[in-house]
């Protein structure tokens, strides 16, 4: 247990994180929202605390995802000018009390997961399996081109699922919306690969970008955002989800045109966030539809 005098330094920790990744982190659990939402909960017949639970175990388990990131790589990000400023060890945090707190973010999650029952914690367990792999492994985690894209792709796909399964047994409609999310997150990570290209070149971390080239990884991320519009769209045509996603193949060729003019503009740190906003908007508006009946 922490002592007294410690509580000061882990209240610090909170607010450093809290600070620079709390929208991310928030931005994340739309995933897990929609699988509850697509799942069938209904608050008349499963009330509101179990679906508390799970937003709770899902914000607490994403906050240690990042925390055990941001801990694994304190290094390598010291040596980017864009976050020197915000790496917790700049700000007088002791790498110790970080540690802590990631397990700490873990166990809470356990807890609220144990809460709900066994599937939400073997999906919480699975995310967090992933998690570690991709931060401290040297064979299955970033330092390796497509497993860490793999990585996404299977996280991604856990997280619906941990909503969808609250109020709906595992079928073939759960697994393949969750493909959906699973195909927009490793499109999305690669994206961010393509923009984190010259630090990681720096650090000698072997992503993606930094192996195959960012032309190559940009358009690897559009093939997997391709498949998971066609999914979409699928999946619309045959009645499994609102037919006003048809339209998925319109943002598609939207996306298409965004991607030619970043090629146009040059691959880099700004072309990747000016993308990602973009197709941001994009997912939004079909997670949106996603709830039409």
């Amino acid at each position: 247990m922490a002592s007294q005098s410690s509580v000061p330094y882990y209240a610090r920790v909170v607010r450093h994180f809290g600070s620079t990744r709390a929208l991310e982190i928030l931005a994340l659990q739309a995933s897990p929202i929609l699988g509850i939402l697509l799942g069938g909960f209904s608050p008349g017949r499963d009330g509101v605390i179990r679906p508390g639970l799970l937003i709770l175990g899902s914000l607490t388990l994403t906050a240690h995802v990042f925390v055990l990131n941001d801990w694994a790589g304190h290094v390598s990000d010291s040596r980017d000018l864009r976050r020197v400023t915000l790496v917790f060890d700049r700000q007088g945090i002791n790498l110790r009390h970080v540690a802590q707190v990631a397990v700490a973010l873990l166990i809470f999650a356990n807890v609220a997961f144990a809460l709900i029952g066994s599937r939400a914690v073997l999906l919480g367990a699975g995310i967090a399996t992933l998690s570690l792999l991709y931060s401290c492994s040297p064979s299955f985690g970033k330092t390796t081109p497509i497993a860490a894209s793999i990585n996404h792709l299977l996280g991604g796909t856990l997280h619906f699922l941990l909503g969808y399964s609250l109020c709906h047994a595992f079928d073939a409609r759960g697994v393949l919306i969750s493909l959906f999310f699973g195909f927009v997150f490793a499109a999305g990570h690669l994206n961010q690969e393509v923009r984190d290209y010259e630090v990681d070149l720096l650090n000698e971390i072997r992503t993606s970008a930094v192996v195959f080239g960012c032309r190559r990884t940009f358009l690897a991320s559009l093939s997997l955002f391709t498949a998971a519009y066609a999914l979409i769209v699928g999946l619309a045509a045959r009645g499994i989800l609102p037919k006003l996603l048809l339209l998925g193949v319109v943002l598609w060729l939207l996306h298409v045109g965004w991607s030619l003019q970043a090629l146009r503009r040059g691959l880099g740190f700004e072309t990747a966030l000016w993308m990602q906003r973009r197709y941001r908007l994009l997912f939004a508006f079909i997670g949106l539809v996603m709830l039409v009946r």
